[in-house]
């Protein structure tokens, strides 16, 4: 398949779950075509600004919960492979912060942890969440092959680099992108250079609830912005040509000249982390 229709829903969470997931509902009703792709926000399922650790986890579900079940159902009636978000409760008493991606049918093709957290801006995302152990490692889904990335994530290039050189033509990223001075402008630009340096589309599904910008984007292999939301929620639609992904890369092949036996030093002196 060349041509894959994107559909993006652009909901807007709060601290109610039920709010957040009625957002979802309202807008994917109001899907006008047959899309192959439907990607849902990170945070969608409710928003944790300001929340303790302990409330996060009890508004959290176990895997195949209600809203997994809700979001299966949703891939099934739609006839799309569909991204969600999800609060995953963790053994650690705090919650993974997962992407969920279904088939057509609504069975699961895989689940991917959040692996770089949010703490910055004074925003401390570590503080109710565990982080993944590994990248997702693109795979078929609905005409294309799919990588995942979930918003801080933007700010690595190397997330986005992995999963270019694995294969990925599209890497869908789910965000909550916090509102502040610059954080628009911030976002469009790490989208844009993030599709541009890997030749591989962006397919960016941005919260528009209060605390978030929206502003959800798909963006073109070269960089180029083909369609945008507004602030407010809203259901972006548009048609992606994979073709477009090897012209891009015959055109501009920086993934051929990678040299990784040059970086191999600079990462090995990359800081330690903690969690």
């Amino acid at each position: 398949m060349a041509r894959v229709a994107v559909a993006i829903i652009q909901s807007a969470s709060t601290g109610s779950k039920e709010e957040s997931l009625e957002s979802v509902r309202r807008l994917a009703s109001r899907i006008r075509g047959q899309p192959d792709l439907v990607l849902l926000p990170e945070y969608m399922m409710f928003d944790p600004t300001g929340m303790a650790r302990e409330e996060v986890y009890r508004l959290a579900e176990d895997p195949e919960g209600p809203t997994w079940r809700e979001f299966s159902r949703l891939a099934e009636k739609l006839g799309s492979c569909l991204l969600g978000h999800l609060f995953l409760r963790a053994p650690t008493g705090r919650v993974w912060n997962a992407a969920v991606l279904y088939g057509r049918d609504g069975h699961p093709l895989g689940v991917y942890r959040k692996t770089h957290l949010f703490d910055a801006y004074g925003y401390r995302e570590s503080e109710f969440t565990e982080p993944g152990d590994r990248l997702w490692e693109p795979v078929e889904a609905c005409g294309l092959k799919l990588g995942i990335a979930i918003c801080y994530e933007l700010r690595f290039p190397e997330v986005f680099r992995a999963q270019a050189l694995a294969g990925a033509e599209a890497i869908a990223v789910p965000a909550a992108w916090y509102k502040g001075p610059g954080k628009e402008e911030a976002l469009s630009v790490l989208a844009r250079a993030r599709a541009h340096e890997n030749t591989t589309y962006i397919l960016l599904a941005s919260n528009a609830g209060p605390n978030f910008v929206g502003r959800s984007m798909i963006v073109h292999p070269m960089g180029y912005t083909l369609a945008q939301a507004p602030p407010w929620e809203w259901t972006l639609e548009a048609e992606i040509d994979t073709r477009e992904v090897p012209e891009a890369r015959r055109r501009l092949p920086v993934l051929k000249h990678v040299r990784p036996e040059l970086y191999r030093e600079a990462t090995r002196s990359y800081p330690a982390t903690t969690s």
